[in-house]
């Protein structure tokens, strides 16, 4: 029993001798005698000069502090910022043992109020880095690495009140950490390192805690860093789960599983910084992702002239500029599927799956597929934004068995639609750097083609200029309880922005049938129709109410609606043939046929363009290029029968 008062008695004696001898240790040293060492390494190491402009004293204590006051680091002569960092206080916490023997081990590090700007010079050039300082070649696990790491790797570390700015290029706008508190505690047996971090990245407040990897194992990068944590974004939940191994200049993220709100992530990611540009190399797999709930600012695209000044008419088809720049930062190969993507705007994706390889500002996607609008879209696209003063386009999307009133809600003209089996091909080429440039520079083909439905007949909305042009060309439309749709096609090429349609625009209902010809101008974004409609033989109508031709033009946002009263089919088809031109009498006929029973139908017609069979005609009326004359004569026919 005697035995355990001695050897409490004998550990005080030595916890006393230990701080006795610590602090005669410490009031021997001059602590400002250690920092031109200091300034020695660091000007050795980065090229830049350290300044101590307050000072150095020890806090005396249990545990022993070197305490720095306004340390400064020089800034590279080419960077933007006055100094690469600066530090109100700079605390250093020694362990009491070392000092016996004036060796200095750090327990802790706490910076305060530490302002960190990391810039490039756009060129490759790193602000921390010194201009001679050759690339590392030492293999991952080598001697360096382990020396550094046993002088690290001591203690906790703690950062209050700090900010870090990073800025690609002088004319880059800097990304922002502001850190309200960051603590690094390590773990018994160096098996990890907890965190814990308040701060924000740029305007999205940010708070993280978890375990990462111990110190040694960073910096020995001898296997793969383990990193687990969790904490909000914007008042988000998000979790983290990964294994870092970095191999020189790569760092892979292996078994990555991310969360954040109601998505999440998971996969492989890997960052290659050894290039020119970094490399991003994914596959990655998610359940649900929701775009609302992605917290994530849109940057501001650096070293961009302010778009020219547009005229002041706005466009339906958006006139905004959508930058491409971030092609060229970044080059990529990546493999993404999605079970189920959520639009900012609410609409749904499902079953998302796409490929694609960025290389040089080029993007290449061989291959997308998603479900969307009740059927399955499939294709590819390619972007070159390798010029900063232009981007083009290639986009190739082939549509099966997608829904007719789907279509028609996402076209901002909802109905009750039943049935409506719908396919689609798009294959446009296309320039410029906004969607309006896209349409005007379009050149390709577009084909839209639906199968049987029945279309509830909901009241009519003089407002819409859809509802009036389906009164005009569709007497049935106020007096039946639905329409009953055999088929529909629009199919039309594009050139430079300019649609052409000769009778490749048609509908056919149980009752009539209806095909169109003119042009769409996506340049001025102006049209001008004219519709043909033709009641089936068989099927009685009041003709006082029914309109044998319909003119539909003007800007798309407000087109006019011009109805030719009864009896006017004649007169047209007699101006139509004075004049010569035969392309409005050529719908006619072939829609008086198709009535009669003796032709093909509107969509056939639609479907296999001017070589369907039709009504006879004249050799002198098969042009090459006929709608621009139709749209031409139709006007100047229309013109007279009201008056102008």
């Amino acid at each position: 029993m005697k035995t355990l008062p001695r050897i409490a008695i004998g550990i005080a004696i030595f916890v006393v001798a230990v701080v006795v001898g610590a602090i005669v240790a410490i009031k021997t040293i001059d602590p400002n005698t250690l920092i031109a060492p200091v300034q020695a390494q660091v000007k050795a190491a980065t090229g830049r000069d350290l300044a101590v402009r307050g000072g150095a004293h020890i806090a005396l204590s249990l545990h022993p502090r070197i305490v720095l006051t306004d340390v400064v680091l020089s800034n590279a002569p080419w960077g933007t910022a006055k100094e690469l960092a600066r530090i109100e206080r700079l605390e250093l916490a020694a362990a009491l043992v070392p000092l016996l023997s004036r060796r200095f081990e750090l327990e802790e590090i706490v910076l305060v109020k530490p302002v960190v700007a990391l810039e490039t010079d756009g060129k490759g050039q790193k602000n921390w880095q010194s201009a001679s300082a050759a690339p590392s070649t030492a293999p991952s696990g080598s001697s360096s690495g382990t020396s550094l790491a046993a002088v690290v790797a001591v203690g906790n570390v703690t950062i209050a009140d700090g900010l870090f700015t990073y800025q690609d290029g002088p004319k880059a706008v800097p990304s922002r950490v502001t850190v309200n508190t960051l603590a690094l505690r390590p773990r018994a047996l160096r098996s990890g390192v907890d965190v814990d971090f308040k701060g924000a990245v740029g305007d999205v407040p940010l708070t993280v805690e978890g375990t990462v990897g111990s110190f040694e194992a960073l910096l020995a990068r001898t296997a793969p860093y383990p990193v687990d944590l969790k904490g909000q974004v914007a008042g988000q939940a998000f979790a983290i789960a990964t294994r870092v191994k970095a191999e020189s200049s790569r760092y892979a993220f292996e078994d990555l599983k991310l969360a954040l709100g109601p998505n999440a992530i998971e996969g492989t990611f890997a960052a290659d910084m050894s290039g020119t540009r970094p490399k991003v190399v994914f596959d990655l797999q998610a359940k649900a992702l929701a775009m609302r709930a992605l917290p994530v600012p849109v940057p501001a695209i650096p070293g961009q002239a302010p778009p020219p000044a547009k005229a002041a008419r706005a466009y339906m088809i958006p006139d905004t500029p959508v930058s491409f720049v971030p092609l060229r930062w970044v080059d990529a190969d990546g493999k993404l599927a999605i079970g189920e993507l959520t639009l900012a705007g609410g609409q749904a994706l499902r079953d998302v799956a796409l490929a694609f390889t960025n290389a040089d500002g080029r993007l290449d996607m061989p291959r997308f597929s998603l479900g969307a609008f009740g059927g399955t879209l499939r294709g590819s696209a390619r972007i070159d934004a390798s010029r900063a003063d232009a981007a083009a386009l290639n986009v190739r999307v082939d549509g099966s068995g997608l829904s007719l009133g789907a279509l028609l809600t996402a076209a901002g003209h909802p109905r009750e639609v039943r049935g409506g089996s719908t396919d689609l091909t798009v294959d446009l080429a296309m320039r410029g750097s906004s969607p309006h440039d896209w349409a005007s520079t379009a050149t390709g083909n577009v084909r839209v083609v639906s199968g049987k439905a029945t279309l509830v007949n909901s009241k009519i909305d003089p407002a819409f200029v859809i509802d009036r042009l389906n009164e005009a060309i569709n007497p049935f439309r106020t007096r039946d309880p639905s329409t009953e749709l055999l088929c529909a096609v629009v199919r039309f090429p594009i050139a430079n922005g300019i649609a052409r349609v000769d009778r490749s625009i048609a509908a056919e209902t149980d009752k009539l049938g209806v095909s169109a010809s003119g042009t769409l101008d996506f340049r001025n974004e102006t049209l001008d129709f004219q519709f043909n409609p033709k009641v089936r033989k068989g099927i009685s109508i009041d003709f006082a109410g029914f309109s044998d031709l319909v003119r539909v033009s003007g800007p798309f946002a407000s087109p006019h609606v011009g109805i030719d009263p009864a009896g006017s089919a004649k007169l047209i088809a007699s101006v139509g043939a004075a004049i010569g031109t035969g392309g409005l009498s050529a719908v006619a006929q072939s829609l008086l046929s198709w009535a009669d029973g003796s032709g093909p139908g509107p969509c056939k017609i639609a479907l296999e363009g001017a070589s369907a069979p039709a009504a006879t005609q004249g050799a002198g009326n098969n042009n090459a290029n006929p709608a621009v004359p139709i749209a031409n004569e139709v006007g100047k026919a229309l013109g007279k029968l009201f008056g102008r």
